[in-house]
């Protein structure tokens, strides 16, 4: 049965490099890939049609196709149905496996695979990121090869088998474990001082969070005094929610993350029955794009570095508010959701309000990833909006401030 990650959207010896020898070692061919909500996506043909965004996702076994309908315009030969989950392990979704479809790059490199095909589009990736997606790319795409993540030239780098040596590159190899073609890592979380428990994560780079830990894996007498209740995103049954708090560090092997906004969500015990990796939570592409990462498909093993981005602040967002894109072009964009007790509630601001202006321009002037990095921003204290609601415009002012 096959258990997908979905959004939710690094883990340690260093050796010495030798450059010399790394200098003349060239991937088979380079996949560019850009960043949307924390989230990679890539630029794939499929059967010869014209490019089509899909995110890559390494807690996916498969690639995975939205919609029926386009599967079948690509003449994509479907034979047999099954079920599948999320990494959040809630229901299962009728599907049906597509075989042996042809992914083409943008330097002409095919890659083949089998690919999961949904009866229905529960994920709504597009109004969640403000562009067209088709799919998810998994794991089995590059069986047996060796890819670099590399978040600095954002670039998917793919070598063949024991081609490529990391070490030798200034990487460093963590400690995990893979199970169906899927990464996991072990990881030492601190939660307070002395305070500290060894957890297995899902590496996923589908998830946009950074950090979630299933809370009933957790001691209560460990969870962080203060915790907000908050979205985590989408997931296959639907939204995930949960409670946002900071954790004092995570420790990656050598590497070491301080005060970690993270995730905590209650996962039944009977969907725990269903994952046979025995998983205790996620480390997703907000923390994992602070590090450049070589996933070695052939070997099962993970090697990280921290890239330019690693001593960064993570943003997060300090207005409190959950906003799709909506329309033909995606240039609408409406609240789905406030969070109690922030800048966006203070402000009034209800699910269903439509954002018509932005910082005293127009909406359409920018991208949903442009508005949700102003949300995080630290140098605004203030975001003046004129919302819709009811046919009716209203001004607003959003003072922001921190969520956790």
């Amino acid at each position: 049965m096959y258990r997908g990650s979905i959004i939710l959207l690094t883990w340690f010896l260093v050796l010495g490099r030798c450059t010399d020898l790394t200098a003349t070692i060239k991937p088979d061919f380079t996949i560019p890939f850009e960043i949307y909500n924390n989230l990679i996506v890539l630029n794939l043909k499929v059967n010869e049609s014209p490019p089509l965004k899909f995110i890559y996702d390494s807690g996916s076994e498969h690639s995975l196709f939205f919609e029926r309908s386009l599967a079948e315009f690509l003449r994509i030969k479907m034979i047999r149905s099954i079920q599948i989950y999320g990494s959040d392990l809630s229901r299962p979704m009728e599907a049906v496996v597509g075989q042996g479809v042809s992914f083409e790059t943008a330097n002409d490199m095919l890659l083949k695979a089998d690919i999961i095909v949904l009866d229905e589009n529960i994920f709504q990736f597009s109004e969640y990121l403000g562009i067209e997606i088709t799919g998810i790319i998994g794991n089995s795409l590059f069986r047996n090869k060796v890819i670099e993540l590399d978040f600095d030239e954002m670039q998917i780098k793919v070598y063949g088998p024991l081609q490529y040596q990391p070490q030798e590159d200034g990487y460093t190899q963590v400690d995990c474990q893979w199970v169906k073609g899927k990464p996991y890592i072990h990881v030492d979380v601190g939660f307070e001082k002395d305070i500290h428990e060894k957890k297995k994560l899902l590496f996923d780079t589908g998830a946009s969070i950074g950090l979630l830990l299933y809370s009933t894996m957790v001691d209560t007498a460990y969870l962080p005094s203060k915790l907000v209740a908050g979205s985590m995103g989408m997931g296959l049954g639907g939204s995930l929610e949960g409670f946002i708090g900071r954790i004092r560090e995570l420790k990656i092997g050598e590497f070491t993350q301080k005060n970690l906004i993270t995730y905590f969500q209650a996962v039944d015990s009977t969907h725990l029955e269903n994952d046979v990796s025995a998983k205790e939570g996620i480390v997703g592409n907000m923390l994992i794009s602070r590090y450049n990462v070589v996933l070695d498909f052939h070997l099962q093993h993970i090697y990280i570095k921290p890239n330019k981005s690693n001593k960064k602040k993570m943003p997060f967002d300090r207005s409190g508010l959950y906003l799709v894109a909506m329309g033909a072009d995606l240039k609408e964009y409406e609240v789905r959701r406030v969070m109690a007790h922030t800048a966006a509630a203070e402000a009034d601001i209800r699910a269903g309000d439509k954002i018509i202006r932005f910082r005293r321009m127009a909406v359409h002037n920018f991208t949903l990833g442009e508005i949700i990095q102003n949300l995080s921003s630290e140098r605004r204290k203030k975001i003046h909006l004129v919302i819709q609601r009811d046919g009716k415009k209203m001004k607003k002012v959003l003072y922001l401030k921190d969520i956790i």
